[in-house]
């Protein structure tokens, strides 16, 4: 089961090296066989965040990957400015998705509470895909109604990262209502 877990995001950089700054689908063909899927924002609304936090972390001068993440945490759509940079920068921005998505909160939110709350040092404890938390991750959803986050990974700064995330966020705020 480990294996499975980690050759995902794997399997996912493998995707996205193909070609520079595009989107990939990345739905869950076993919820979709089955009907099931968790609340989503639709690929067009994914990708347009997506691209707006990647773009906004390229007039920056990073070179970073944006990956949303449905509300149970699988990818969506990620992309990259630099496809070269896929393999190594997947991991973080699916991650860093992954916490926003669960916890319903920014990653960096997170971050300062593992060290607080011990609810929350034995939840990400629990959960290997969580470990560390760092900034990067915001929740792309309104109080009532999780849709799932987006994460970005690639800047030396992670607060820069959630900086971009947050970007690509307000980007499509009024369409996820």
């Amino acid at each position: 089961m480990r294996l499975a877990q980690s050759s995902a995001p794997m399997a996912l950089a493998m995707l996205l090296s193909a070609a520079p700054a595009f989107a990939q689908s990345a739905r869950d063909a076993g919820s979709a066989a089955s009907g099931l899927r968790a609340a989503a924002p639709s690929e067009d609304v994914a990708r347009q965040a997506a691209e707006t936090a990647v773009k906004t972390c390229e007039r920056m001068g990073y070179k970073t990957m944006a990956t949303v993440v449905d509300a149970t945490g699988r990818p969506v759509v990620a992309m990259t400015a630099d496809p070269g940079l896929a393999q190594a920068l997947a991991p973080a921005s699916v991650k860093q998705a992954r916490v926003a998505a669960w916890f319903h909160t920014a990653s960096s939110n997170v971050a300062q509470r593992v060290g607080l709350d011990t609810a929350t040092y034995y939840m990400v404890l629990d959960h290997p895909q969580l470990a560390k938390p760092e900034p990067g991750g915001v929740p792309l959803s309104t109080p009532d109604k999780p849709r799932g986050a987006i994460g970005v990974a690639g800047a030396p700064d992670p607060a820069k990262d959630e900086a971009c995330a947050q970007a690509g966020a307000r980007t499509v705020a009024a369409k996820l209502k």
